[in-house]
């Protein structure tokens, strides 16, 4: 029996953001075990990101045209291959080499998520539901993962991570028929000329400038979010189990709450608030001195992060229900991603973490400027359409 689409699009999420999802864990992993600096671990997070970043990019003019199936079957076997070499690796260079193909193999996947993900009658609300479950199972893996490498260490880490990827081989099964019966939406002439994104080159390319923004505010905090919790002097297990418990509370929550609300506040408003929801609590994580500051500002972090997402997935998909715009916007997302760590390892050289604080609330607020555009001219579109 053929696995439901819904179902797909949740295993491919979770292979897309397997890693990623365990990242801080990795960067201390590689300062911990490896004996890495922090500024060396910071550019193996941004390599990575940088994969997937530049997967997306090549993907982005040739998805639609390979069958979903190859393109499944490929990206499990990428990520399987990157993380059981990973167990190998020791030095500098070759890890780089070696995350950067894993994050390629994520971009594959992701892909395959977003093309059925852009095609459904109410992405928003899909994009919440996705968010919701992927972000639970960060939530449950993140606490794991310092237990993970007490005990059997990177390698350990690295082999579950392509254990969930074989995981996902019976979904590939039957994604060409979801394919061709929820991957292309029938529009109507005049609807299909109102969703070219060419229509609306100057909100768009705001929109995609806007995500590049977001998500080098969101790497630089991620990726240092376990360090920083060092740099307070908690406890590595105290630390994966806040950040686990923000993910399965703010995250969850802030995705489960888009999905409740749905469209009843527009998208102007979860922008305004996610955004600055966010700035707050970037500035309140560098600043912190206790372990309770810690843990609200990493709760705050998710809740905003996960709140927002749905609402610029689904205002992508709303420019183009075919996906482009969606896998554009990863472009922009990991790209945004790959700058994060790498400025904020450069950055924590000179004034400490306080700066990545700093970087990340800069970025929050210019991308509050560069969508509010994006969502106006979005909602004036809706109003000529219906009138």
């Amino acid at each position: 029996m053929r696995a439901p689409p819904l179902l797909k699009m949740i295993g491919f999420s979770l292979l897309g953001n397997s890693s990623l999802v365990v990242q801080p864990m990795i960067v201390g992993g590689l300062v911990d075990n490896l004996h890495f600096t922090e500024r060396q671990a910071g550019f193996v997070a941004s390599v990575e990101l940088s994969g997937l970043s530049l997967g997306m990019l090549l993907l982005l003019g040739v998805a639609q045209w390979v069958p979903r199936s190859v393109l499944a079957g490929l990206a499990i076997a990428t990520v399987v291959a990157a993380n059981v070499s990973a167990c190998l690796v020791h030095q500098f260079e070759l890890m780089l080499i070696v995350r950067f193909v894993a994050g390629f193999g994520a971009a594959m996947a992701l892909a395959v998520f977003l093309a059925m993900g852009a095609s459904q009658p109410c992405p928003e609300d899909t994009f919440a539901v996705v968010n919701a479950i992927s972000i639970a199972y960060s939530g449950v893996f993140s606490p794991i993962a310092p237990v993970i490498l007490a005990v059997w260490r990177l390698p350990g880490l690295f082999l579950i991570l392509a254990g969930v990827a074989l995981l996902m081989f019976p979904l590939v099964s039957g994604l060409d028929i979801a394919a061709h019966s929820t991957g292309q939406p029938s529009l109507s002439p005049s609807t299909a000329a109102n969703t070219k994104v060419a229509r609306y080159p100057a909100q768009v390319v705001m929109l995609l400038m806007m995500m590049a923004l977001l998500y080098t505010g969101h790497g630089a905090v991620w990726a240092y979010q376990q360090r920083i919790g060092v740099g307070l002097g908690l406890p590595v297990e105290e630390i994966g189990k806040w950040i686990g418990l923000s993910m399965l509370i703010g995250g969850v929550g802030g995705s489960l709450a888009a999905w409740r609300v749905s469209m009843r506040l527009g998208r102007m408003w979860p922008q305004l608030l996610s955004l600055s929801i966010s700035s707050v609590a970037a500035i309140l994580l560098v600043n912190g001195t206790t372990p309770t500051l810690f843990a609200v500002a990493c709760g705050l972090i998710a809740l905003s992060w996960f709140y927002g997402l749905p609402y610029q997935m689904g205002l992508l998909a709303a420019f183009d229900p075919r996906g482009r715009a969606n896998m554009a916007g990863i472009v922009m997302t990991t790209g945004g991603s790959s700058a994060g760590p790498a400025l904020a390892a450069v950055l924590v050289g000179y004034a400490g973490h306080v700066a990545i604080g700093a970087l990340a609330a800069t970025c929050y607020v210019l991308s509050l400027l560069l969508v509010l555009p994006s969502v106006i001219g979005r909602q004036r579109a809706i109003t000529v359409e219906g009138s």
